[in-house]
């Protein structure tokens, strides 16, 4: 008899992430280009990676009995719709229904940094814990909460919206329109505004080639460690606020374990110092005694694996 095999796909804006999850967690990835410039390419793009995991199954003799799919955005799981994503053009779409007719799959849907933070509760970080807060720290900032070995996800779905927690009152905006925001403080966009808005007053950082403008998060990490006290100035402030918004959500929840991933913690020794001071200095001592702070084991793959796990355990 094979082992049961599950495939898992992590749609973002530039790239689609697949994975086929076999037994307890022998994992095989894959990742294609997304086309975002319409519905109809993206699932192209999800169609194209599930008929290349589904081959590569066919040579290992499984047969996948399921499907998940994670992607940033508001994502009501109950109806399998993705009701709005910021990076792709997907709105109040049936995805669950989509997929589940041309796969033939049982086919589920969730939120991607959902799916992360069951990844590492279950294979990663936060294994062995019941209590987890998962943070991915990219463009954006999302989040993913496990209550007693569980997700969840509120009322209508949208719980663990941890980027839009207010750490600073009247600060700068992102797209949700609230000033102050995580997201809008200590994202790498947000580093990047910064680092932009210095440009504009003369500052050019010491060892990057910048064309005209254009400056990204690695950049400032690169002039950071180049020695440039601007840049390392930006990341401490993005830490400093970082531990202010990781204070609340451990003061809320009091997890045993908040875990981190994302193209950002590649910056963790640019940040981590002035983070973890922020989150001592505000969080209810009871709490951060209790909370282990850890970077993710999984990576970049883990909300492809947690979609996986989560096609997995909704079979079962």
């Amino acid at each position: 008899m094979s082992e049961p095999a599950f495939i898992g796909l992590d749609a973002g804006g530039t790239r689609t992430r697949g994975v086929l999850l076999v037994g307890k967690g022998r994992v095989t990835s894959l990742a294609r280009p997304t086309d975002g410039r319409s519905e109809e390419s993206v699932l192209r793009a999800l169609l194209d990676v599930i008929r290349d995991l589904r081959e590569y199954a066919g040579r290992l003799g499984v047969s996948p009995l399921g499907l998940g799919v994670g992607i940033a955005g508001y994502i009501d799981h109950e109806r399998g719709v993705v009701t709005e994503s910021p990076n792709l053009p997907l709105r109040d779409l049936p995805l669950r229904d989509l997929l589940g007719r041309e796969t033939g799959l049982p086919t589920v849907v969730d939120n991607d940094a959902n799916c992360a933070a069951l990844a590492e509760n279950r294979l990663g970080a936060g294994r062995g814990c019941r209590h987890q807060v998962h943070l991915t720290l990219g463009t954006g900032i999302g989040g993913g909460i496990i209550i007693g070995g569980e997700l969840y996800r509120g009322a209508s779905g949208s719980a663990a919206e941890l980027g839009h927690i207010i750490v600073l009152e009247g600060g700068p905006q992102t797209a949700c329109g609230h000033g102050g925001c995580l997201e809008a403080l200590a994202s790498g966009s947000a580093v990047e505004r910064e680092a932009k808005l210095l440009m504009e007053e003369g500052w050019m950082p010491l060892g990057v080639k910048v064309k005209g403008s254009e400056l990204n998060a690695a950049d400032v990490a690169a002039a950071a460690r180049a020695g440039d006290p601007a840049a390392r100035t930006l990341w401490e402030r993005m830490g400093h606020f970082l531990g202010v918004g990781m204070a609340c959500i451990i003061n809320a929840l009091n997890p045993e374990r908040l875990t981190l991933s994302g193209g950002l913690t590649e910056a963790w020794d640019l940040f981590s110092e002035p983070m973890m001071e922020g989150v001592s200095r505000h969080a209810v001592p009871l709490s951060f005694e209790a909370v282990r702070i850890l970077t993710s084991e999984l990576g970049d793959w883990g909300g492809a694996i947690g979609a996986a796990i989560l096609s997995a355990e909704a079979a079962h």
